[in-house]
């Protein structure tokens, strides 16, 4: 029974397997974790990978979709419902001061992304993408002009245990997928970062693409103008340089 299992799981293309073994969920981190020291079998009638979180140790499992035993494959053949195609989002993505954009001064990202990725990711690739430190709490807000009177609201805040619940309408940006929170090309939230130096980028969601290949890598598509210094220096120490 594992050796025909092992087999399935042999026979997917080997990038495949790569992005499995590198996207599986664990509970005690909350987000998707590379799974190590795993094994295969079949588990009520599906192959499902058994191992541990590469980062915290943690029991997880992954059941492969659509890899079920050949006799069981065939008589559900026709009752099962095609696996909806991976789609990967286009974001332009600005320093909010800068809205709307002029030739002389644009500070833009085009950010692709998968949609399967949380706001967490999300804002770890808007943070980078300008050159940023991933360093300071943030959230998403559908507010673009008074953020903290948003009727919706993505915060960090929501996922850590030392600070005080948020309000109600809050939630979290590590459970909450991208696809969840824009639907369609047009939708906008406001992206604030370091709620003390208020970084606030306008995200927009330009354009969704069926994906050819399923690759999760984020890809920074565009870059347009150069990213202010997150930490620029005081003038104490421009005063010693001289």
């Amino acid at each position: 029974m594992a050796k025909e299992a092992l087999k399935i799981w042999m026979e997917l293309p080997s990038d495949i397997r790569s992005q499995i073994l590198s996207n599986v969920w664990c509970s005690d981190c909350k987000t998707a974790v590379a799974i190590r020291d795993y094994n295969v079998e079949f588990s009520g009638g599906v192959v499902v990978l058994h191992g541990f979180c590469a980062t915290c140790g943690h029991k997880v499992a992954y059941v492969l979709d659509g890899c079920q035993k050949k006799s069981e494959k065939n008589t559900k053949k026709s009752s099962q419902k095609p696996k909806r195609a991976l789609k990967y989002f286009i974001f332009n993505v600005w320093l909010y001061d800068d809205y709307p954009p002029t030739q002389a001064n644009r500070i833009i990202r085009k950010i692709q992304i998968a949609e399967t990725k949380s706001l967490y990711n999300f804002a770890k690739v808007i943070t980078q993408a300008f050159d940023f430190y991933f360093d300071h709490c943030f959230g998403f807000y559908n507010d673009l002009n008074r953020p903290y009177d948003s009727e919706k609201a993505y915060e960090l805040f929501y996922d850590l245990d030392d600070v005080e619940p948020p309000e109600p309408h809050v939630k979290s940006v590590k459970r909450t997928k991208i696809q969840q929170v824009f639907k369609r090309p047009g939708d906008k939230m406001l992206f604030l970062f370091d709620y003390g130096d208020s970084w606030q980028f306008n995200v927009e969601l330009e354009e969704i693409l069926n994906a050819e290949k399923w690759d999760l890598k984020p890809l920074i598509l565009e870059s347009i103008g150069k990213a202010p210094l997150q930490y620029p220096p005081c003038e104490d120490e421009l005063e010693d340089e001289e």
